[in-house]
């Protein structure tokens, strides 16, 4: 389980050109990171070079799932809702996923995941409706392991976030913005 993260930031799909400063940045303040980039702009020199980047620091890169079939050397595995429904038998690396619903949450808890991420909590442009605080707050209470809010969320939501049941945020751009 990731019990002791409060922040997990979400590599953007388009690797943006600082990305490795970036990283650097990210790996002195967050345990975990997870790895999404797009298939189309993945390589195997540039996953390891995240992971080594996170693994000096002590921390660990965790792979998106439709990334799970260019790379084998994970030990932590995120599953995108659609793949999150479509598994019936988890291996046996540290596995994540990303809910949007009540039947998501619950295949989530099903499965025995060690984590998921709720979203949206607020509106994000091209993304499903906004849930709010108190949807946000229902779902986590269906999943008996750590929830982490995702979906227009910024640093200071932490405390809300932590209010409504969750263990922690998770983010795209509010940790892959040039100024971070």
């Amino acid at each position: 389980m990731i019990t002791e993260a409060r922040f997990i930031p979400i590599t953007p799909k388009k690797i943006p050109e600082n990305f490795f400063s970036l990283i650097e940045k990210l790996s002195d303040t967050s345990k975990y990171l997870v790895y999404r980039v797009d298939v189309t702009d993945f390589s195997l020199e540039h996953w390891n070079r995240t992971k080594e980047i996170y693994e000096n620091k002590g921390g660990k890169v965790i792979l998106n799932s439709r990334l799970r079939n260019i790379i084998s050397d994970y030990e932590y595995l995120h599953l995108t809702s659609r793949d999150l429904i479509e598994t019936n038998q988890l291996s046996s690396c540290i596995t994540g996923a990303s809910c949007h619903n009540k039947n998501e949450v619950i295949k989530a808890a099903q499965l025995k995941l060690d984590y998921i991420f709720i979203s949206p909590v607020k509106n994000v442009a091209n993304k499903n409706p906004a849930l709010g605080w108190e949807d946000f707050s229902d779902l986590t209470k269906l999943f008996p392991g750590p929830s982490f809010a995702l979906g227009g969320l910024k640093l200071e939501d932490f405390e809300i976030a932590k209010e409504n049941g969750a263990q922690g945020i998770a983010g795209i751009s509010e940790f892959f913005q040039s100024s971070v």
